[in-house]
């Protein structure tokens, strides 16, 4: 079948998209029923029998306008003071093409007679009429009803696409539609073909009417200041552009829908629809939610489909979230645009789409509500299974959002869980071990945001995460060995009071963190076990803790720290603020479901300082009891090193290790000790005295106690 391209329909503004569907529904019922079309780059083509110069001659010569009406609107036409050349028109033309319209005029002034309304109704009289013409219309004008609003047991509720019923501001859209109709096809003069030529075609035209509305659905048509190079400019429209975006979003039908399963109120469906995520366009830092109108994912398509296929894609129009739990599959409703984002990428929406285009409903000019694209969105060849990383925490997102958007909710957790949609939706487009990080630093963030909102009983911590985020998230790099190494000993115990999955106040003084630096909470983390270790010996059971390092006392450390890593640390070689925010967000694994390792790292040997200090704090040898050194980890931390290494010089001696006299001082004596913080595996602790003592004294026993998995 020949191909027409049709440049003039395009994804981007919606009225293009909309007016490619408007041609190939009015062509298909009216002109060609096997008409077909698709997206081929920018342009939609529309395989047809009837040539270029044949479709232009259809819509000039042949084409029936569907019945736009909106009588529970102000300006509709139907009242005094509305404006009425349009529908004056219309009603007293005797061309058979506009019989569908006059029927309709006819059975709406009927209906407004018999209600006795003589202006725009009320709330509560504008749903009384919307069921009276729902069932004295024509069948025409009920499609054009179906996409504008819907009937609730609320009442009215109304699809973002066609703004409040039929109406943006003061632009009335069917009155509208009836004054272009008239204009174009009821004027004394032949139809002049180059304005339909151009909203086809995309083929340079005049003729554009100056001063005309086209509403949300194009905003560089709109006019407007800073519309042009000057400081403003009026608004120039094609007719036909506004004709036939009409025309097609009559495809897109509104429902009231109800789980069989649930009792509550009916909820509004409408196709490819979901509430807005202010998330993953330029000026998204600048969008309020609440000046938004929800967000449309329009599908493109590569493969042509007939009218009766894009009816039921876009009847349906729904996209579905899977949830994988333990082998069992189940899915729910995309709400948000991540949500969206996110069946995109798993597939869980009709297969047959490309790609979609999102757009969101904002608040762009004064108060003037404008479509505003907001990217392209493209459907994988095959499943992504990294967006099965989300599932555990479906719930507790749904939960959050409710907290962060709620009234008087703090500005901090409304900050964090921007950065979190944010990184989710990177997350959808691509599996890099990078956008798995950026999605724990972000939970890690607003954990510490809902932390400091506790007092409220509903801000739930965010739920333990299993063992393929670190898998995931795992890119061999020095910052995430040793964040991982800090997450794996208990840091979260040291960060937020949580305990068993909720917020608890009986761990409140275990929390430590701080927003000073890294090495400052580090050393905060290591005098406060201290004194929770009440700075004695505790017997054999304790012999491990103290060999193998940790920050929690609760737990054993199940990721632990290579000495050439720490060596990097103490050099200063480690992004410390990117080190803090993985060690904050790999903390919220569930890391008794990890086992234990040391994972590869550099060679390069620890200062000697370092060395003598681990030993003494971590090793004693076998046979004997454990024993403290008071003051060592207080003077270290306080960047005393001198001290610091004549104290575990003693304490070694005093184990019958004589650790000859030398320099001991670094460069960097904070550094050393925040170092101590990290856990070393048992394996670690010959090097360290390797690093210390005359070859012969290398065959002490220093093989400690294993840790229990």
């Amino acid at each position: 079948m020949p191909e027409l391209y049709l440049d003039g329909c395009r994804p981007e503004p919606l009225a293009h998209y909309l007016k490619a569907l408007g041609v190939l529904r009015l062509v298909a019922e009216q002109a060609d029923p096997n008409a077909r079309g698709c997206w081929r780059g920018d342009a939609f083509v529309l395989s047809t029998a009837l040539p270029a110069d044949a479709l232009v001659e259809f819509f000039l010569q042949r084409y029936v306008p569907t019945p736009f009406v909106g009588p529970w609107n102000g300006g509709s036409g139907f009242y005094p003071s509305d404006q009425q050349s349009g529908i004056e028109a219309l009603s007293t033309s005797t061309a058979a093409r506009f019989g569908p319209y006059r029927d309709t005029l006819v059975a709406v002034r009927r209906v407004l007679d018999r209600l006795g309304l003589q202006q725009k109704p009320d709330k509560d009289a504008k749903k009384d009429l919307v069921e009276h013409l729902r069932s004295e219309l024509p069948d025409p004008a009920l499609d054009w009803l179906d996409a504008a609003l819907v009937l609730t047991d609320a009442g009215l509720d109304f699809p973002p696409l066609l703004g409040t019923g039929g109406n943006d501001g003061r632009l009335e859209f069917s009155n509208n539609h009836m004054q272009r109709l008239a204009e174009l096809l009821l004027a004394a003069t032949v139809p002049f073909p180059a304005p339909l030529r151009a909203a086809l075609f995309g083929e340079p035209t005049h003729g554009l009417l100056r001063d005309k509305a086209i509403g949300q659905f194009a905003p560089a048509q709109a006019g407007g200041a800073n519309a042009s190079p000057g400081f403003d400019r009026d608004s120039l429209v094609n007719p036909w552009d506004y004709i036939l975006m009409l025309e097609g979003a009559v495809l897109f039908a509104a429902a009231a829908t109800r789980k069989l399963e649930s009792a509550g109120p009916d909820a509004l469906t409408f196709p490819f629809t979901v509430r807005a995520s202010s998330v993953g366009y330029g000026s998204a830092s600048m969008t309020d939610e609440a000046d938004t109108r929800d967000e449309l994912w329009l599908p493109l398509w590569q493969h042509p489909a007939g009218l009766v296929e894009l009816r039921a894609l876009f009847s349906e129009g729904r996209a579905k979230v899977d949830l994988r739990r333990a082998g069992s599959l189940s899915s729910r409703p995309a709400v948000t645009g991540v949500d969206f984002a996110r069946a995109v990428t798993n597939l869980g929406v009709a297969r047959g789409i490309d790609s979609f285009v999102r757009y969101g409903f904002h608040v762009r000019n004064g108060l003037s509500y404008l479509a505003t694209p907001l990217g392209r969105w493209r459907v994988p060849v095959r499943p992504s299974e990294h967006v099965d990383l989300l599932t555990p925490l479906d719930a507790w997102l749904s939960h959050l959002r409710r907290r962060a958007t709620a009234k008087g909710a703090p500005a901090s957790l409304r900050r964090a869980s921007h950065r979190l949609e944010a990184a989710l939706l990177d997350l959808c487009r691509s599996a890099a071990p990078s956008d798995v990080q950026a999605v724990l630093i972000a939970l890690g963030d607003v954990e510490a945001s809902l932390a400091r909102a506790r007092q409220h009983a509903e801000a739930r911590p965010v739920p333990r995460l299993p063992a393929l985020w670190i898998e995931r998230a795992d890119d061999g790099s020095l910052d995430f060995r040793l964040a991982a190494a800090l997450a794996g000993a208990g840091l979260r115990a040291r960060l937020v009071p949580v305990r068993g999955g909720a917020w608890t106040d009986a761990d409140a003084a275990r929390v430590v963190w701080t927003d000073a630096d890294l090495v400052r909470n580090l050393h905060a983390c290591l005098l406060r076990q201290e004194i929770e270790d009440g700075g004695t010996a505790r017997g054999d059971d304790a012999r491990s803790d103290a060999t193998m390092g940790r920050l929690d006392d609760t737990r054993h450390p199940r990721r632990f720290a290579a000495l050439g890593d720490l060596a990097a640390f103490i050099d200063g070689r480690t992004d410390d603020a990117r080190l803090e925010a993985l060690a904050r967000g790999l903390s919220l694994l569930d890391w008794d479901s990890i086992p234990h390792r040391a994972p590869p790292g550099l060679r390069t040997p620890p200062p000697s300082s370092f060395a003598l200090l681990a030993l003494a704090l971590r090793w004693c040898p076998p046979g004997q009891a454990p024993r403290r050194t008071p003051g060592l980890l207080t003077r270290a931390c306080a960047g005393d090193l001198a001290r610091a290494v004549e104290l575990a010089r003693r304490r070694l001696r005093g184990y019958g290790v004589a650790v000859p006299a030398s320099e001991f001082i670094a460069a960097a004596p904070t550094r050393v000790a925040a170092a101590l913080a990290f856990p070393l595996s048992h394996r670690a602790l010959p090097e360290l005295l390797s690093l210390l003592v005359p070859r012969h004294v290398r065959n002490l026993d220093l093989s400690p106690l294993e840790p229990t998995p």
